[in-house]
């Protein structure tokens, strides 16, 4: 990991993983009916894109991230960061801008969100490598 303190950011992404998958099967709204739905009952897509984003958060903190992803310069916690900061802006647009009308938030929204941002912030990386770094020539011809 690529956080100021590895170890702390690999436990970060792990927990963060297990909770987003976790939060899939805890409570996120109401039933007109009575009751409550889990993740799994509420998202149509956007569930098996939160359940991608915690393996992946659990990959980088099994493996420390230090693996190339599809490609040598995408590393597993550069994809994980993505992912992460993707799952949780799309979960506070739910909460905020989506949720049906008439139904109420259950903890398990408020979880996932919590378990989203925690992948981020432990896949990603913080640290300055310098204020104007060098754009690298590769192989470009004259």
């Amino acid at each position: 990991m690529s956080t100021i303190n590895p170890g702390f950011g690999r436990l970060l992404a792990g927990c963060g993983g297990a909770l987003l998958i976790g939060s899939l099967f805890m409570p996120w709204r109401e039933r007109a009916a009575g009751g409550s739905r889990s993740g799994w009952e509420v998202l149509t897509v956007s569930d098996v894109l939160f359940l991608i984003t915690g393996l992946f958060g659990l990959a980088a903190a099994i493996t420390g991230g230090r693996f190339g992803f599809f490609r040598r310069d995408v590393s597993l916690n550069g994809a994980t960061d993505i992912l992460g900061v993707i799952a949780a802006i799309l979960l506070a647009w739910l909460i905020a801008f989506d949720w049906p009308s008439g139904a109420s938030r259950q903890a398990g929204v408020y979880l996932a969100l919590v378990a989203a941002a925690t992948i981020a912030t432990g896949a990603g990386d913080f640290r300055v490598r310098s204020v104007f770094p060098t754009i690298p020539d590769g192989d470009r011809q004259k």
